[in-house]
């Protein structure tokens, strides 16, 4: 099992250090991401909690997520493909940390396999939401 820990906000510039992160870990048969002190989470954060599930080879869990990352994974409901384990796990002395790192211009973050399609959207974008019944 390989565990990165998260800390401080997982947003555009986080996601970029958690890919770098999940990049390094290799193809884990186990991954768990802790978000005990990750202290905001936007879209783009949740995206590359989605995308971490996506490449991964094995299991993916998300461990320790605060209030405000559950409530977000719901709203866009991808708690229905993250494996959500709110129960505090043994600390691992040889984690990988991720936090917030100074955003250096024109520093591209690390490319996808060009095989694998993005599961919430085309060319990096979300799917269109699904119109309620009776919507224009």
């Amino acid at each position: 099992m390989t565990t990165i820990i998260l800390q401080g906000d997982l947003d555009v510039f986080g996601a970029v250090e958690l890919r770098r992160a999940v990049w390094r870990a290799g193809r884990a048969a186990h991954l768990r991401l802790d978000l005990a002190k990750v202290t905001f989470i936007d879209v783009a954060g949740a995206r590359t909690l989605l995308w971490a599930h996506r490449r991964a080879r094995g299991r993916v869990s998300i461990a320790n997520p605060p209030d405000g990352v559950i409530r977000l994974l719901r709203l866009l409901d991808f708690d229905r493909y993250l494996e959500v384990d709110t129960l505090a796990g043994d600390v691992v002395p040889n984690a990988l940390h991720v936090g917030p790192a100074p955003h250096r211009r024109g520093e591209d973050p690390p490319s996808d396999d060009p095989t694998a399609r993005d599961p919430v959207g085309p060319a990096g974008r979300e799917a269109d939401p699904p119109c309620p019944p009776g919507a224009p």
